[in-house]
């Protein structure tokens, strides 16, 4: 039986047939289930597709419903051919109600027993002398024997009974099985094939054959009801056992003074138990299918327990809102990471931004990504814009005649200059206060104003490494290596066809279902849409421009892994080209290729343009949506990917092999431990042995842990949400599996570092909050015009007062959901779901849609959630027991975070800001220090006068001789001569060292000057999360560690050292983790 997360699988009865047997309906095979709807079958096949199930004979896990039915049909039929069918009866009756409770030690044990031990009718062969034990695998070579008559022989023991003479054994009369001879041999002298005697069989044979006797803990195997019949077994409990049976429980009859009674209600009389039921089914094995479907048909009738109805009839109280949601974060159209309480346009694509950095963060080791964090990878990205790379400068100026500001850079007026005003407009929403900081640090003798610099607001090539875009640009390059190795030949291969034209072409032309028609005219549309889009001309010529830039083939440009200066972008856009047949990217990549791709102009530098396109003409959500059409390509074609899953499951199954190695040890040393502290003598080396003991089971403990932790690493499954909440969120938790745990001491930034919360899906919305699905899609609809809350008041008639009271307009009665005052109005919000989310997650944050979602990243924020969710634990049970689980290393990974965020970021800066300003702050006696008194102002004026005699002397010199030009050089001269003898040399040395101490006091403020405009335009760079150039934000340190280079520079050609990805390597390197030298040697 199929069994679903570890529960058996009951397949529903069997529709009867429809009136009309002409209809035409989607049938499975497998179950016998037919439908009349499409969506129906699609429904139910969605179910049957999700590796939720496991085969209960292998106990293979997570698998499809038809892999697990192939999987028992399989082991099933190998079992009636191989499995010899005269030993059946004896295995069945060794194992009916063995003292050993575990299948594993039991199968162990049947195996040792019945190896040397046949049975008539059994085929066997004839050893030879020169045969050794168990190493006969080739029966053809030998004559087959049938096993005729069997003779045990007891063990001779020696007069006084304590030693064995000689042990029991057996003698068999066998004959050939295509001849008449006969031959009398012991067990010594035959065997058996290997392949019909195996512990794998005898395991299948147990799962098929055995059940539990009992619900009870150490409860034994017994054979099942269907079985007992055919080995000749009853269901009677041994005497030793019956401590293990279940007792019948005795019908609870209700209490006089229940809360029906109280109600003036009777109470339902509640059916007694039926003894003769429950002896049917022991006594007729037949039955065990019948009875499985009376169950699952009686089990809505049945009368509840009295527990169960004290749940019902008892209102929950109203626990108050999700606080944790109110304090959560989202991320706004330009992934700036804003507060739920500021209103904004929110990112489009967010399930696809976290999907490709799941993807990046599981697949690193394929990738050859050094890991990285959410925050990173969200910086690099903006990166790429222009916007992203206008830095801000801060200038000032001394409030004094003698200062003249000489700046590099040319003050823009802000009102004038639209992009510097939205850029800060956006600094000042993601850092309220900001131009008040600037304002607030001027002074009457400093004063400062933003400026901007002078740059090309494109990144260029030759800084990739360090302007925040290598990150990005890595996870393209490492994506695209999947398709095509150095070599040349192709590891993912897209399929040339998304649809079978021959089934296109007998389709019904007149379908039965509505839903149907409809996906029928769908199909075709989009089929006669992409035959169009496939042919487009302009499409064709762009690409004809670039995919063989300068004659080289972008195949070949990517098998000789040329990545650099934008020619990754020229590979992009051939794998585009490759996949353009599937509609569900057609059209983006048809909008990718226009907005790159140069129209017109010189194909010199295509490359460099390219990129600049690349940055300039698309938005954050196209390029985003253009790295997940490569995750997602890789994830359904990629065979290094495909190899590395089937690689990491083999590695989970050893690990798991390995832990209950583990779990035998520390069983094995927990008793030892116990012998030895029973023992009346405790001396030294009693004590000396006990101590080795527990530093083994402390070892133990350690590898147990440790391995579980490798466990966890190495699950590279879909990752699963952490639970639901009672109004339809699911909560995500991106460390749960598949990506590497780093350690408390390790102050690497990676991971997400934080709880997602999605909103409500359609399909919850309707069962849960019985929202119809015409008006979520209108409120939807509103939502992406206007705002959240316009929607939700519009289509749900919410309104907020002046007072802060939140009223419901529909209902006249009683309108107030939340009082000015704050309080709940718990009767108008039981009566709805609808409500009761709305007043939750205020109207203004409702989560009524899946591609709303929000985060949780603050410690108190996630405790309040925990409470929340423990109050109602009928509902969110799944979330509670999972936050429980997690909540050591979810703390872990959020103080980690909270050390690195923008929080700690903005407290350091501002410390360091401050410490800078104090350093280099100006005072006013500074600022006299430079002033010029009367005396040294006449000597400042005399220079003056000198120079412009000088400069006069030499244009009349230079010009023609008259009588009036050397009259006035004579005057000149004279005048020249005086100023110079009125002066005297200690005069001339005093005033030296007067100007060399003014100049000096001058260059010193000019330089605390400048030291606060530099630290101004770091603080305002850092906390605005604005990408600073000077500032490398990652680096593939796996990449360099194989090749000494990047993957965008090239990394290409045999590694340095080896990148482990083999079972055996990884396992290796396990191992090697470990403390249990016992392991190590295994």
């Amino acid at each position: 039986m199929v069994f679903c997360r570890r529960k058996p699988l009951v397949l529903p009865a069997p529709r009867p047939l429809p009136a009309n047997i002409n209809v035409r309906v989607w049938h499975i095979n497998e179950t016998g289930e037919w439908f009349l709807k499409y969506t129906e079958y699609l429904e139910r096949m969605d179910f049957y597709m999700r590796r939720q199930f496991s085969c209960e004979i292998t106990g293979s896990s997570f698998l499809t419903f038809f892999e697990a039915l192939n999987s028992e049909e399989t082991e099933f039929r190998l079992v009636e051919e191989r499995f010899p069918l005269k030993l059946r009866e004896p295995v069945a009756k060794f194992m009916h109600f063995n003292e050993i409770g575990r299948v594993d030690l039991l199968v162990e044990r049947a195996y040792s027993r019945f190896k040397a031990d046949f049975y008539p009718g059994e085929r066997v062969f004839l050893r030879r002398k020169s045969d050794k034990v168990a190493e006969d695998s080739a029966p053809n070579a030998h004559k087959s024997y049938i096993v005729k008559e069997k003779a045990s022989f007891n063990a001779v023991f020696d007069l006084t009974g304590s030693q064995v003479i000689k042990p029991a054994f057996s003698k068999y009369m066998i004959t050939e099985e295509f001849g008449a001879n006969s031959l009398m041999v012991d067990q010594h002298e035959i065997y058996r094939d290997r392949t019909s005697f195996t512990k794998h069989l005898i395991k299948c044979f147990c799962k098929i054959t055995l059940r539990r006797a009992s619900a009870k803990s150490g409860a034994p195997l017994c054979v099942k009801d269907e079985y007992l019949a055919m080995y000749g077994l009853t269901l009677d409990w041994p005497v030793s056992m019956l401590k293990y049976k279940e007792e019948v429980p005795e019908p609870r009859l209700p209490r006089p003074n229940s809360q029906l009674a109280q109600n003036g209600s009777k109470p339902l009389p509640c059916p007694p138990h039926n003894q003769n039921n429950a002896k049917r089914s022991i006594d007729n094995p037949n039955n065990d299918t019948e009875n499985k479907k009376q169950k699952s048909t009686a089990e809505p009738t049945t009368c509840p327990s009295p527990a169960a109805s004290a749940v019902e009839d008892s209102t929950r109280p109203y626990n108050g809102p999700n606080r944790a949601l109110k304090n959560a974060f989202y991320y706004n159209k330009d992934l700036d990471h804003v507060p739920v309480t500021q209103p904004g346009q929110r990112f489009e694509h967010m399930y696809k931004l976290l999907e490709v950095f799941q993807f990046c963060q599981t697949f690193s080791k394929v990738l050859l990504l050094s890991p990285f964090s959410l925050d990173n990878f969200i910086r690099s990205l903006k990166s790429t814009g222009p916007k992203a790379t206008a830095l801000f400068t801060i200038k000032g100026r001394v409030n004094s005649p003698l200062f003249e500001q000489k700046s590099s850079t040319k003050t823009v007026d802000l009102d004038g200059d639209e992009n510097l005003q939205d850029t800060l407009d956006r600094a000042e929403k993601r850092c309220p206060g900001i131009r008040d900081l600037v304002e607030n640090q001027s002074s009457s003798l400093v004063s400062f104003e933003v400026s901007a610099v002078d740059e090309n607001e494109s990144v260029t090539f030759d800084n990739v490494e360090s302007s925040g875009t290598s990150l990005i640009i890595e996870c393209f390059v490492a994506l695209e290596r999947l398709f095509v190795n150095e070599s040349g030949d192709w590891n993912c291969m897209v399929m040339d066809k998304w649809y079978d034209e021959d089934e296109m072409a007998d389709l019904p032309a007149k379908p039965e279902s509505v839903d149907a028609e409809r996906d029928v005219e769908d199909s075709k549309d989009d089929t006669k849409q992409d035959d169009d889009t496939f042919t487009d001309p302009e499409i064709d010529v762009l690409l004809e421009r670039c995919l063989n830039f300068r004659k080289v083939s972008w195949t070949e440009r990517l098998s000789k892994r040329q990545f650099k200066n934008g020619f990754w972008i020229i590979v992009l856009l051939g794998i585009f080209q490759d996949c353009m047949h599937i509609p569900m990217y057609t059209s983006f990549a048809h909008r990718f290729i226009r907005a790159v791709v140069p129209s017109e102009g010189s194909a010199t530098h295509l490359n460099k343009i390219l990129w600049q396109n690349f940055c300039e003409n698309l938005s954050l959500e196209d390029k985003l949506y253009a790295l997940w059409i490569l995750v997602d390509i890789a994830s359904n074609f990629s065979q290094d990917i495909k190899t590395y899953v089937e690689d990491t499951l083999d590695v989970c199954t050893q690990i798991r092999s390995e832990k209950l190695k583990l779990s035998k040890r520390l069983k094995s040393e927990m008793q030892s431990i116990s012998q030895l502290s029973n023992d009346q003598d405790q001396s030294n080396e009693i004590q000396s042995q006990i101590d080795n003991h527990q530093a083994a089971i402390n070892k133990i403990n350690h590898d147990r842990e440790y391995l579980t932790q490798k466990l966890i690493e190495n699950d590279v499954r879909r990752l699963r949400p952490l639970g639901s909440d009672r109004n339809g969120n699911k909560y995500y938790w991106q460390e749960l599996s598949g990506v590497p745990r780093i350690s408390k001491d390790d102050n690497h930034e990676i991971g997400s570092g934080r709880i997602w919360v999605r909103g409500i899906s359609v399909r919850d919305a309707e069962r849960l909050l019985e929202l119809p699905s015409d008006k979520l899609t209108s409120w939807k609809k509103l939502a992406s015009e206007s705002s959240i809350f316009e929607a939700t008041a519009k289509t749900f008639q919410i309104a907020r007062t002046n007072n802060a009271a939140l009223v419901c307009e529909t209902n006249a009665e009683d309108p107030i959901l939340v009082f000015p005052d704050g309080s709940v109005n718990t009767s108008l919000i039981d009566s709805s779901p609808l409500y009761r989310k709305i007043v939750d997650e205020t109207p203004e944050n409702i989560l009524l849609s899946e591609s709303l979602w929000v985060s949780i990243e603050n410690l108190e924020d996630v405790n309040e959630l925990m409470q929340w969710a423990a109050d109602d634990v009928a509902n969110d049970q799944v979330l509670s027991k999972q936050m429980r689980a997690i909540k050591e290393p979810l703390m872990e990974s959020l103080k980690r975070r909270r050390g690195i965020s923008d929080a700690s970021i903005k407290s350091t800066e501002m410390q360091r800001l401050e410490h800078a300003i104090a350093v280099n702050s100006i005072s006013e006696s500074e600022i006299n220090q430079c002033q010029i008194d009367n005396e040294e102002k006449q000597i400042v004026d005399d220079d003056e006068e000198l120079e412009k005699i000088a400069t006069e002397i030499m244009e009349l010199d230079d010009g023609r001789q008259t009588k009036t030009s050397l009259n006035r050089i004579r005057e000149l001269e004279e005048r020249r001569d005086y100023l110079l003898n009125a002066r005297t040399f200690k005069e001339h040395t005093e005033r030296q060292q007067s100007r060399a101490l003014r100049k000096k006091a001058i260059s010193a403020i000019e330089e605390k000057v400048r030291n606060q405009e530099a630290a101004l335009s770091f603080y305002m760079n850092k906390v605005t999360q604005i990408s600073n150039p000077s500032e490398k934000l990652w680096t593939n340190e796996l990449a360099r560690k194989l090749w000494n280079t990047s993957l965008y520079l090239g990394a290409s050609g045999k590694p340095v050292t080896r990148n482990k990805l083999s079972v055996k390597e990884r396992m290796t390197e396990i191992f090697d983790g470990m403390t249990s030298t016992h392991q190590k040697r295994t």
